[in-house]
């Protein structure tokens, strides 16, 4: 009854694992923007029915040009300077060089129904449209996990014990064929290659939980994937969940097999009794470097080989790192064009009609300053009061109260501050530095936690335990 139950209960909790592994399935894309998807659509269709076809496949928020306003007036003075350059130059991020084609940007958690709208667009009316993600899976990265995988199932002392629950962080590498998802992964199959030794034996499941080796390998690769995203990290643990149904699964059939016997063998040790590292298991844990290594280096291989983005040889607004021979020698505003443009605005009120003209770009820590005169038992007393300081908090507060979803300033203040923007076509994908900075660091924590605990093993645990193996 128990082995029954034990398989209906795992069958469900694997089945429902396979239904959100196979529904969240992501591929790393490679795009001009980041955070951005850029669809291009011929300009005879209507933005309007562009927006329609988008918003029906779930799409919100699309950055169009329509969806523009003056992002401010002050309130000052609602009289605009004459300075207007930088609300007629942002209107060219909506089309080509040769304004053939009217842009869009859809952000990137709509980029499934953006491919399928544009898709559905470009067929029903017969027009050239397209988007300029290019899906491509990585192959090499699942390869990695599943060398480690035959690694550790050839060497665990219960090869069925182990290939079962292993198989959920391996599908978990399918499903989510990132550089530190799979780092993790192999984390995860070391941890269950370690537990692996301390089968059959009594009081399992408490060792399990107290070896700090296997509980520190866990909870690491668990919070490498919650660095990545949430919902990598709630498929984790979903794969935890399913990798421990098997164990449960396992030992009730070990149980079962058990009980139809003449006699049986009982380890004389208890699972508390028996080292979870000794010499054998770390080299393992050594071993398991080798993977993180080689991820480790395909990743920063791929940071400087990016794919290119397929834009169909059309020349589009693109972040350009000044290397790019194809690339229009004209340049389109970005978002420190904006914050000099709105201090233009702000400070206006403040200036006199005859300085207007000699208005520059502010620089750091630039101030308006208000004079102030008081009639004082001395005289009139002359005092200035700063009124508006450019700075990062000037900056920060812009971007909170005049940023709309639908503005292009929202594209642009999820790039960097002084990108460099022109026409170009057949662009690289645009690096996104900071995504690319947390992604190394996170390889190097997987890296670095096998070593540190072969250290601990060194230090601690080598003296204590070698003598019995």
């Amino acid at each position: 009854m128990k082995f029954r139950f034990s398989l209906f209960f795992s069958l469900v909790v694997f089945l429902i694992l396979g239904c959100f592994l196979y529904g969240m399935r992501s591929i790393p894309v490679a795009k001009i923007w980041n955070n951005y998807s850029v669809a291009y659509v011929d300009n005879s269709v209507s933005e309007d029915l562009v927006v329609f076809y988008l918003e029906n496949e779930g799409c919100q928020d699309v950055i169009s040009l329509s969806r523009q306003v003056v992002p401010f007036i002050s309130n000052v003075s609602p009289v605009a300077s004459h300075d207007s350059e930088y609300l007629d130059q942002r209107l060219r991020y909506f089309s080509d060089e040769s304004s053939a084609y009217r842009l869009y940007y859809i952000p990137e958690k709509y980029q499934d129904g953006a491919s399928r709208a544009i898709a559905n667009l470009s067929r029903e009316m017969g027009v050239e449209a397209g988007v300029d993600s290019v899906e491509r899976y990585p192959w090499l990265v699942p390869v990695i996990c599943l060398i480690t995988f035959i690694i550790l199932f050839l060497a665990s002392k219960y090869r069925s014990v182990f290939a079962l629950p292993g198989l959920f962080p391996l599908l978990l590498s399918l499903s989510q064929p990132f550089y530190a998802v799979a780092a993790a992964v192999c984390l995860m199959l070391l941890a269950i290659y370690l537990i692996n030794g301390l089968w059959t034996r009594r009081k399992f499941l408490s060792a399990v939980f107290r070896s700090l080796y296997i509980d520190i390998l866990i909870v690491g690769s668990l919070m490498i994937m919650l660095a990545v995203s949430t919902n990598v990290f709630l498929l984790a643990l979903g794969v935890c969940a399913s990798s421990a149904c098997a164990f449960i699964f396992l030992s009730a059939l070990h149980e079962y097999n058990e009980y139809k016997l003449s006699f049986t063998y009982v380890p004389i040790f208890s699972a508390w009794q028996i080292p979870v590292i000794y010499r054998k298991t770390a080299t393992y844990l050594v071993g398991t470097c080798l993977p993180i290594i080689a991820l480790l280096i395909m990743f920063l291989i791929s940071t400087t080989t990016s794919p290119a983005a397929s834009i169909q040889g059309i020349a589009v607004p693109s972040p350009s790192d000044g290397t790019l021979p194809n690339a229009s020698t004209y340049t389109l505003p970005n978002m420190n064009s904006y914050y000099s443009w709105a201090w233009k605005q702000v400070s206006y009120p403040y200036r006199t009609l005859n300085d207007l003209t000699a208005v520059q770009d502010p620089k750091e820590g630039e101030s308006v300053n208000v004079t102030h005169y008081t009639n004082t038992d001395e005289g009139i007393v002359v005092t200035e009061e700063p009124v508006l300081t450019y700075n990062e908090e000037f900056r920060k507060k812009l971007k909170e109260d005049t940023v709309t979803p639908v503005s292009v300033e929202k594209l642009l203040s999820s790039q960097e501050e002084d990108l460099v923007v022109k026409y170009s076509s057949g662009i690289k994908s645009k690096s996104d530095s900071q995504h690319n900075g947390i992604n190394l660091a996170l390889l190097l924590t997987a890296l670095i936690i096998p070593l540190v605990l072969f250290a601990a093993y060194l230090g601690l645990g080598r003296k204590k335990y070698e003598n019995s193996k």
